[in-house]
């Protein structure tokens, strides 16, 4: 049996599912096991290992044998003991648009949010007079978060409605949330 770890994030399950089909298609039994990590506990954490860390012991423990994760959020420096062993096939690369047609149908000062310093950057780049603001959370706690849709409370910025954010188009397509 591999012991496939996991972030409990449905779009991990997902990405883990997908592993575990691969390997099960392949012979293999596969136990998916959900592993919690700084990140799910504590998004202020000040680095990228706040996604992976707990994987990384339970690999180094022995409590899981292959761990599936997101690259962009795998430090650049392993572990001794480990190491990125494969990369599935890549989905769309493209980033995405929720809540507005275009960056021009947008209204001057519009509060855009996403969780990526790239498409930021990029946003201010393309359009100076956005409000960027950082919007963490699963796929579905951003998308609640457009228009007003999020359970809004006055003073919590991560609550906080915005006009549109931004996400991987690979991550939607994944959780079957594409744009129609």
């Amino acid at each position: 049996m591999i012991r496939l770890g996991s972030r409990r994030s449905p779009l991990a399950l997902v990405q883990a599912r997908t592993v575990a089909a691969a390997l099960a298609a392949a012979g293999h039994q596969v136990e998916i096991v959900e592993v919690v990590t700084t990140g799910d506990r504590d998004r202020a954490a000040p680095d990228k290992s706040k996604w992976v860390s707990e994987l990384e012991r339970g690999l180094l423990a022995g409590e899981i044998d292959l761990a599936v994760h997101s690259a962009k959020d795998v430090p650049g420096a392993l572990p001794d003991g480990l190491a990125l062993i494969a990369a599935s096939a890549r989905e769309d690369p493209r980033d995405v648009l929720i809540g507005a047609p275009s960056l021009d149908a947008l209204p001057e000062a519009a509060t855009v949010g996403t969780a990526s310093l790239r498409r930021a950057a990029q946003l201010r780049a393309a359009r100076g007079d956005l409000r960027i603001v950082e919007v963490r959370g699963n796929v579905d706690t951003r998308l609640a978060r457009v228009h007003g849709a999020a359970d809004a409370t006055a003073g919590d910025p991560d609550r906080e409605p915005v006009d549109a954010i931004v996400l991987a188009a690979a991550g939607l397509q994944r959780l079957g949330r594409t744009p129609a």
